[in-house]
């Protein structure tokens, strides 16, 4: 963790040009015999080199630390955040001051000072502490607002008791709070693949899946033998077969197009939101369902800078990696959608279900999107918000739903996809 000071005399007179001229001045006067000058420039540059020494060593031993209850939430959700204050030291401080760097959208009912970054604010607090005494604060940071969120640097300061002097130091304490997008109701999906037997139950029976036992029925001249349940058949004095599961192989890609809610150079917040928050909803729900779900995005992550990668997986770990890279998902990006769909599509597994979502439908994208079908993949359009329509680009076997809000997702139909 490093440290950077900086002394700040609080005027001119305190700082090196103010003494040195404090003293020649002194040095005259006792040439001269002006005693009663002498002494009393001799107090004051005294006490100007007390108040000096004393600031110089106020943070010396001085240890701050800051601590997160959650690092990882959901909107909505609050985190406790804690600012423990050490001075480990003989020498008392008449008063210290720490400022923590904190997004300003997530404190309430306190004034913050202005950040070093736009949409951070300084949360500040001052006391005083004697020798080898500590001091704690505990605040509650509302997190309402999806994003991956730096806090600190933490600046301390203080000085002498005079207040000629103040000493800061800057430490990093850098630490990352992720807020993952909100997540919300989602309709039954029925999106048919292309292999019979799989992961997800199907709603009408396509191929019985041998690993997946569901019960138990009166065996029939038409069943194999190597189907016959022979404990149920010897507790039941009756020959019974086993009844299986009726699954479907479900493998959902999602490809979300930042640079399409930037139309004519503008940006639509709300609409960048809720497609995001439309993705994490169907991942959710996929994977939640035992069904595998991945994640393409075309941006620059907040913390990498690099696109988002995730091929489809439908463990717990997956879908969480999957959140937190959709709360890093930022507006900014290096290659249009449509190059970087071309790059990813090489990496797609014939079977998968592409879900994209996006705002606007430009000529080239649809041109991608039929390509793909005519490759053999299934697939489904969402787009979100008001951004252009342009669905006539795009031919009948490709379902196209718009989506303006989040009840859409809960309304929408997602069967009959081709």
């Amino acid at each position: 963790m490093k440290k950077y000071f900086s002394l700040h005399p609080a005027g001119h007179l305190f700082g090196r040009i103010g003494f040195l001229t404090l003293l020649a001045v002194l040095f005259i006067a006792a040439w001269m015999g002006l005693s009663r000058i002498a002494i009393f420039l001799g107090l004051a540059l005294s006490a100007i080199g007390l108040s000096w020494l004393w600031s110089w060593f106020s943070l010396k031993g001085v240890h701050c630390q800051r601590t997160l209850k959650e690092n990882r939430v959901f909107p909505g959700e609050t985190v406790e955040i804690k600012l423990r204050l050490v001075n480990r030291k003989l020498l008392p401080l008449p008063w210290i001051q720490v400022d923590d760097e904190v997004p300003v959208d997530f404190v309430q009912n306190i004034s913050l000072g202005p950040g070093s970054r736009s949409g951070y604010g300084l949360l500040s607090e001052t006391t005083s502490l004697l020798w080898y005494t500590g001091v704690s604060w505990r605040h509650q940071l509302y997190c309402d607002k999806r994003g991956y969120y730096t806090l600190g640097p933490v600046v301390i300061t203080s000085g002498d008791m005079f207040g000629f002097y103040r000493r800061s130091t800057t430490e990093l304490l850098e630490e990352h709070l992720v807020v993952y997008p909100r997540i919300f109701p989602v309709a039954e999906m029925i999106i048919p693949p292309l292999h019979p037997m799989g992961d997800s139950a199907a709603e009408r029976r396509i191929f019985a899946d041998p690993s997946r036992i569901i019960g138990v029925r009166e065996y029939d001249s038409r069943d194999s033998l190597k189907h016959v349940h022979w404990k149920a058949t010897a507790r039941h004095q009756n020959l019974l077969v086993k009844v299986f599961e009726p699954t479907t192989t479900l493998k959902i890609a999602l490809f979300l197009a930042v640079d399409s809610f930037q139309n004519n150079a503008t940006y639509d917040p709300a609409g960048f939101e809720l497609g995001i928050s439309a993705a994490a909803s169907i991942a959710n729900r996929v994977i939640q369902q035992g069904s595998a779900a991945g994640l393409f995005v075309n941006t620059m992550m907040a913390d990498t800078g690099r696109p988002a990668r995730i091929p489809p997986g439908r463990d717990n770990s997956r879908l969480m990696n999957i959140l937190e890279s959709l709360a890093k998902v930022t507006a900014s990006f290096e290659i249009p959608f449509e190059d970087f769909l071309q790059k990813e599509q090489g990496n797609l597994t014939w079977g998968t279900t592409l879900i994209f979502i996006l705002s606007s439908i430009s000529v080239t994208m649809a041109g991608r999107l039929m390509f793909l079908k005519e490759k053999g993949y299934r697939m489904m359009v969402l787009q979100v918000g008001e951004g252009d329509g342009n669905k006539e680009y795009l031919s009948n076997s490709i379902p196209c739903r718009r989506i303006r809000c989040p009840e859409d997702l809960a309304k929408a139909s997602y069967g009959g996809v081709h």
